[in-house]
């Protein structure tokens, strides 16, 4: 058998396999009274003429306001690992509807569209010239579901957007330790989930003029919730979070593999704001310094910096690696730092005029 065939006898048999255990799923599911279709609204993002609208269908409970728990930050007691981890699995064990309608009420009218084999919504639609800012669309699907997607419209005045990596950029999770990674996932609550020192007020001050941020990340959709509330919780400015969908399709084991998703969701936004120079935020833990090198490397007249957080634990070649790319990209005129914390990063954003000098001091104290 040739290599070909048996890449694809693979995938067919891992579709096949993910079809049983959804099934299975779906069974279990409804037993335990999550029969009810329920919309799943992911942040969108556009121009003012044109948005991307996303939402995942899904069976929960009749009461099912949301398919998030609400955090509760006042609550006396830390929650019990299993109560936690029970959480966590449940955004993994979701029963999709397939193939079902669902109405996108945009103002530029409404638009049928239908869910794909794994639930999702993902449509580009018209506006009629809307005002930058952030747009609240109506979704409706079958069985009365009705949720409401927060799109952020860009403006178009704009000269400067983020794009952020999250997990060891804003977010501590360990990615590159395979135990850190599963405990900070599965055991721990949203409320105890760690945020970078002094990434919350870096991030504010850069997009304080009325910049986007995009939080972009190879984290499953499944997270899309959970991230939400971190974001919000830690006081970090709120933008669209580009994630990616977990498991096989016809063409891989991964439907979007980690080295085309990043790069892909980049060069859309650069082709989508032409206006805008991004500012990329990345670790040094995965491919983070070769993705947003490489962007620089084709556009170097629209990348304003790229700024890498070290992470621990990488061994001495791998950091000399990344010094020597940041050298290079740094040669063509793009600001390429390595940095060990958000105060780095804000100094010499300040230097180049990427944010107020007065705001440094506010990103040191909350190092402290």
């Amino acid at each position: 058998m040739s290599r070909p065939d048996l890449r694809r006898l693979v995938l067919t048999a891992a579709l096949a396999l993910e079809d049983v255990v959804e099934s299975g799923i779906s069974l279990a599911a409804q037993i335990g009274g999550r029969r009810h279709p329920l919309i799943v609204p992911f942040i969108g993002h556009g121009t003012t003429r044109r948005a991307r609208i996303g939402a995942r269908l899904v069976r929960g409970r009749a009461d099912a306001e949301s398919h998030e728990p609400a955090v509760d930050e006042d609550r006396s007691s830390p929650r019990s690992r299993r109560a936690t981890l029970r959480t966590s699995l449940a955004r993994f064990l979701t029963v999709e509807i397939t193939r079902a309608p669902v109405t996108i009420h945009a103002p530029g009218g409404d638009v049928e569209v239908r869910t794909d084999r794994d639930g999702y919504v993902d449509h580009e639609v018209d506006l009629p010239d809307v005002a930058p800012g952030w747009l609240d669309v109506r979704l409706t699907g079958p069985g009365g579901a009705e949720a409401v997607a927060q799109v952020l419209v860009v403006d178009p005045a704009a000269d400067i957007g983020v794009v952020s990596d999250i997990d060891d950029t804003i977010l501590h999770t360990g990615l590159i330790r395979v135990r850190d990674f599963l405990r900070a996932t599965l055991l721990t609550d949203v409320a105890d989930r760690t945020p970078l020192p002094g990434a919350a007020a870096l991030y504010r001050a850069l997009v304080a003029p009325g910049r986007p941020v995009f939080y972009v990340s190879t984290s499953p959709w499944n997270l899309h919730g959970m991230l939400l509330q971190f974001v919000t919780l830690r006081g970090f400015p709120l933008g669209p979070l580009l994630l990616t969908d977990w498991g096989p399709s016809h063409t891989g084991l991964f439907r979007i593999g980690a080295q085309e998703h990043k790069p892909g969701l980049v060069r859309r936004l650069l082709d989508e704001h032409p206006q805008l120079r991004l500012v990329m935020i990345g670790d040094s833990g995965q491919e983070d310094p070769e993705i947003y090198g490489d962007i620089a490397r084709e556009h170097p007249e629209r990348v304003a910096a790229i700024y890498i957080r070290r992470i621990t634990g990488l061994d001495l070649g791998r950091g000399a690696q990344i010094d020597g790319l940041a050298a290079e990209i740094s040669a063509l005129g793009v600001p390429m730092l390595v940095v060990d914390d958000s105060a780095q990063i804000a100094a010499h954003a300040a230097t180049i005029g990427l944010l107020d000098p007065a705001a440094v001091a506010t990103v040191e104290a909350d190092l402290a």
